[in-house]
Parts: structure tokens; sequence; C-alpha cells
């Protein structure tokens, strides 16, 4: 397994979230309703979509894209073109099955445009926990649940730290630390810790599962790895989580951080749009945001960039 891979593959999930905010302007009338420059007043009273909340993030989406501008109080809509060019390196990364969770999730934000309010489609982790272990449960997540294996380089009896753990990584890495190892997991959603928990008790593995808001966190014990995939953007205190996390490494100690980092991949917002439905979603993290916070901390780190996704962190 490569970064490349992980790479390959949340590029094309940004590629296919442009097409599908394409999609929703067009079938929802949006478009339609911007070509005639309207003041926000009136595109919100006259869209007619009664989620205006959705709508303005959408709105919002669009000029980040930069497809719609704001001229003299009307909206206007700029000629956009978006060309899609994969190479047959690419094409032999990619790896099907999150297709279908994310067509989940435009379904989900599909409905959510016509109905203001409905318990079903948040996409909230205790709610719909079988939906995010479906998710946390395909290829794609196994596949860079081994490159930050690999790249931290875990092992049996090494003692490891997951920040944000959820319901799937708690049994592969306390697979891989053994019995003579331990692994620490930490969530805020306890049911994603009540569907881990069933998985490491069946195999009696050396795992601790701990429902703890990440911010919350008082560095106590030290690790040989900590790591954090995918859990920076529900986190508003960034920085505070960051030092924290560094703070629990042992001596020579690895902080492996996996994020579609907002200035390494182009036209993130979209993805954003839809990853935005859970409303603990705080925006991606940018890989230069990162490596500030832990620059301006008193911490001894090294820092490395492994492809567009990923930063291994070595406490000196």
């Amino acid at each position: 397994m490569s970064v490349e891979v992980v790479d390959a593959n949340i590029e094309y999930m940004t590629h296919m979230a442009v097409l599908q905010i394409i999609s929703l302007g067009t079938k929802h009338g949006v478009f339609s309703m911007l070509a005639r420059e309207p003041s926000l007043q009136e595109f919100l009273d006259n869209t007619g979509l009664p989620n205006r909340a959705l709508l303005v993030k959408f709105l919002s989406t669009l000029q980040q894209l930069g497809m719609v501008s704001i001229d003299r109080g009307r909206l206007r809509l700029n000629d956009f073109s978006y060309t899609l060019s994969v190479s047959g390196e690419a094409y032999r990364n990619l790896i099907p099955d999150w297709v279908s969770v994310h067509e989940e999730i435009y379904r989900m934000v599909d409905y959510a445009f016509i109905t203001p309010v409905h318990p079903r489609i948040l996409m909230d982790f205790d709610k719909d926990a079988d939906f995010w272990d479906i998710r946390m449960n395909s290829s794609f997540s196994r596949t860079y649940r081994k490159v930050m294996a690999e790249v931290s380089g875990i092992s049996s009896g090494m003692e490891v730290f997951d920040i944000g753990c959820g319901s799937v990584s708690p049994e592969y890495f306390g697979s891989l630390v053994g019995y003579n190892g331990f692994y620490m997991g930490i969530d805020y959603s306890p049911s994603m810790l009540d569907i881990a928990r069933m998985r490491v008790e069946e195999k009696n593995l050396p795992v601790t599962l701990k429902e703890i808001d990440a911010r919350l966190m008082r560095p106590i014990n030290e690790y040989d790895v900590v790591l954090m995939s995918f859990v920076l953007e529900y986190i508003s205190d960034r920085g505070k989580v960051l030092v924290k996390a560094v703070e629990t490494l042992k001596e020579g100690g690895k902080l492996v951080i996996l994020e579609p980092f907002r200035d390494t991949f182009p036209n993130i917002a979209a993805l954003e749009f839809f990853e935005s439905l859970n409303k603990d979603f705080r925006g991606f993290p940018s890989m230069e945001e990162v490596e500030s916070v832990l620059k301006a901390s008193e911490l001894d780190v090294s820092m490395k960039r492994l492809g567009r996704s990923l930063l291994l962190v070595e406490k000196v």
C-alpha cells in the first residue's frame, strides 16, 4: 500500500463532489435562478427550496469554487469549466467501493434541500452509527489504515493512541500491536464505541476504549504512535488538540495525521459541502495550518509530508 493510492482516491472523491454540486444546482433550479442575477434575499425567496440554511451553504460553496460572485449586491454566475484528467496510473489506484457511500451522501443532501428539518438526514455519528460503520469498513478505509500503520511502523508490542478511533480501527490496530502491546482509542460517539467494543471483545484484544472529546483529553501515558485519521475536520480548537497529541508521544514517537488537506486538493470545498451534512463538521484543515501550529509550539518535532494527504510528525 502507498499514500499515492490514498491521494488518488481522495482526488477522485473531490472530482465527483464537484460534478454532484453541478447536478444539484441544475436539478433544484439554483443555476436558473442565479442566471437572473438576483440579490441574496431574492435568491432565497424565489428559489423555492425550504431548507434555507443548506441553500446558503450551497451558495457559499459555489462562491468558493468560483462559479458565483457578488457584484454590487447581485449574485452573478461566472463562466466555469471543469476538466477531469486522469492518468492510467490513477485508474489503477482507484478503489471503487467508496463511490456507493458518496452516492448515499448525495441522496441525503438532495433530500435535505427539500426538507428543512428531518431526523434521518444529518449523518450523525450516534443516530447513524451503522452508516458510519459501513463507511469505515470500506476498502478505501482499510487501505488508509494500512498506510498509516506502515509509515508509523506499528508492530507487535507497541503502544498506540488513536484519537477519533471510530468503530473499525480498534480491531485493526489492536491486532497489530498484539497481546504484548497496548492500544487506546478515544471517540466522542458512544454508539461508534459500542460497535468497536463488540469487535475487540470477540477477539479479546489488548484494547481500551474511552468516550472522550479530543479537546478534553489530558496527556498522562506516553505512546510510540498517535493516530489521527479524518478527525481534525470535526475539531474547532485544532491547535490545542495537536499539541496534546504530540505531548502523549515518547521520545522518537510518531504522530500520523491523515486528511484531505485543503491546500493540497483543489476544489475541496465541494467535498466539504457534502461532509457538512454532519452537524459537527468544521471543515478540512490545511497542511500548512497543522505545520504552523506545531512549529509555533515549544515542542521539539520534525515533520515530513508524505504525498498530499498524510503528515508524519516525529517527537525528537
